[in-house]
This record gives C-alpha cells, sequence and structure tokens, in this order.
C-alpha cells in the first residue's frame, strides 16, 4: 500500500497541508488559486483584512457562482427539456377540458 499522499497550498498567507488523491494535485492546487484569487479581490473590493471575514466572503461568492453554474447546466439539460414538454402537455390538456 502506497503511503498517504498530502500536498502543501497557501491561501491568504496561510499553509495547509492536505490529503490529496493521486492524480488530483492540479485540480486542488487550481481550486487554490481560484480562492486565493477570489479572497484577494474581496480583499481589494471590500478594504476587509479579517481573514475569517474574507475567507466567508469567498466561500459565499464561490457557493452562488457554482449554484448557478448548476442551474443554468440543468437548463440545457434533456431532462429540463422533457420537464417543459410535460408541462407544455398538460396545460394543453388542462386548457382544453376547461374549454369544454
Amino acid at each position: 500500500m502506497s503511503p498517504e499522499k498530502r500536498i502543501e497550498l497557501t491561501i491568504h498567507g496561510q499553509t495547509f497541508r492536505l490529503k490529496c488523491p493521486e492524480g488530483e494535485e492540479e485540480r486542488l492546487r487550481a481550486a487554490a488559486t481560484l480562492v486565493e484569487s477570489k479572497m484577494a479581490d474581496l480583499t481589494q473590493s471590500t478594504g476587509l483584512v479579517d481573514s475569517v471575514r474574507v475567507a466567508i466572503m469567498a466561500a459565499f461568492h464561490l457557493a452562488y457562482e457554482v449554484l448557478s453554474s448548476e442551474e443554468k447546466n440543468f437548463q440545457k439539460s434533456p431532462e429540463y427539456k422533457k420537464l417543459q414538454e410535460r408541462i407544455r402537455n398538460l396545460v394543453e390538456k388542462i386548457d382544453s377540458n376547461l374549454s369544454k
């Protein structure tokens, strides 16, 4: 069994040693870069200096972006199109029955 792989990342002046699945080093580094960038942007735009507050705001912004992206992706999915078609058919049936 191979020893547990760890990766060292620095975000907003803090160093973290994290467990790292084999082959995921670059994805973790990219995630750290994204968080660092978001925190730097927020620090500059808001003037916040408390690292905890900056981290919470960065987490909030990133979570919002993820949820927005998931919603947009769902609206492009075949499942969404099937739901739209089903709703359209149901509305037509309701309209048809109401006009009788």
